[in-house]
């Protein structure tokens, strides 16, 4: 099963969904303030308590956008993005 965090961030709100398989399973959405990084991780951690996974069960990450790439919040999900795909690789963890 192919499993997915999809990230929407619009400049009022912004959406984390994971996908299993292209359909959405459970999300978590949230006001836009000064707070993305504290939200998105929060949400992360919530779905996969939820959901009873763990890091390496979700193969990717993606971010989409209506706002520009400059707006601090594009930039810090783009980065938690980044460090996730990386970091819950499986190759990372020992089993």
């Amino acid at each position: 099963m192919e499993r997915t965090f999809a990230l929407k961030v619009e400049k009022e709100k912004s959406r984390l969904a994971l996908l299993e398989d292209g359909t959405e399973v459970i999300a978590k959405e949230w006001s836009e303030g000064r707070d993305m990084g504290r939200q998105l991780f929060e949400s992360i951690d919530a779905i996969l308590k939820e959901k009873g996974l763990r890091p390496t069960d979700v193969s990717d990450f993606t971010v989409e956008t209506e706002v520009s790439d400059n707006f601090t919040s594009v930039k810090i999900a783009q980065t938690v993005a980044e460090t996730y795909r990386f970091s819950a690789r499986k190759e990372h963890f020992r089993e």
